[in-house]
């Protein structure tokens, strides 16, 4: 079983709901290309606090990883336990707002939505969407620090990189800009691959 990337108990994910746990793992994927469900959840105290640790399994390959998750924004608060939902209704409203073309409205959505205290920072396509609305406002800078974010979160996923492509593009970058365009690349080629 695999305790590499984000998420060993040396840097446990920041999370602030049990909800949001499960779709962190969900969303990653496994390096053969799959996905990963989780198979177990373990407790563990740290001398930092409460550690969440769920064992996920690839659905493709069967590969186990382990992901731990800080849960000391909610241990024991039983009435934070469900916010997970409050900020996927707000992903969803983001998501509404960028298809209407409502580009500061899709952009305060979604800062709440990777916000530390009512969000989830974790939360890699709220990064993600947020950097690439960003860039349509001109703000390049700014949607560079999202979509790093984004691709530290989920390093599997060539949009990610494709996104992070063009934030570096953006603020002249080009090397770093056509490395994550080679990355994304590379990813789609090997999980076209495995899918095809």
């Amino acid at each position: 079983m695999s305790t590499a990337g984000p998420g060993h108990l040396g840097a446990p994910i920041p999370a602030n709901s049990p909800a949001f746990e499960y779709v962190y793992v969900a969303n990653q994927r496994c390096d053969c290309g799959g996905y990963f469900a989780a198979v177990r959840q373990e407790l563990h105290t740290l001398p930092s606090g409460p550690v969440d640790r769920l064992v996920a399994r690839c659905k493709s390959c069967g590969a186990e990883r382990a992901f731990d998750f800080d849960i000391s924004s909610f241990f024991g608060q039983f009435e934070k336990y469900g916010r997970f939902h409050r900020v996927d209704d707000r992903f969803q409203e983001a998501m509404s707002c960028l298809r209407a073309g409502r580009l500061a409205e899709a952009a305060a959505a979604l800062r709440q939505v990777v916000g530390p205290e009512e969000g989830e920072p974790a939360f890699a396509w709220g990064h993600y969407h947020l950097g690439m609305i960003l860039l349509l406002q001109h703000c390049p800078e700014e949607a560079l620090i999202h979509l790093e974010r984004a691709v530290a979160i989920q390093p599997l996923e060539p949009d990610i990189h494709e996104g992070l492509g063009r934030a570096h593009r953006a603020v002249g970058q080009e090397t770093e800009a056509q490395g994550h365009f080679h990355r994304a690349g590379k990813l789609r080629v090997r999980f076209d691959a495995r899918e095809g």
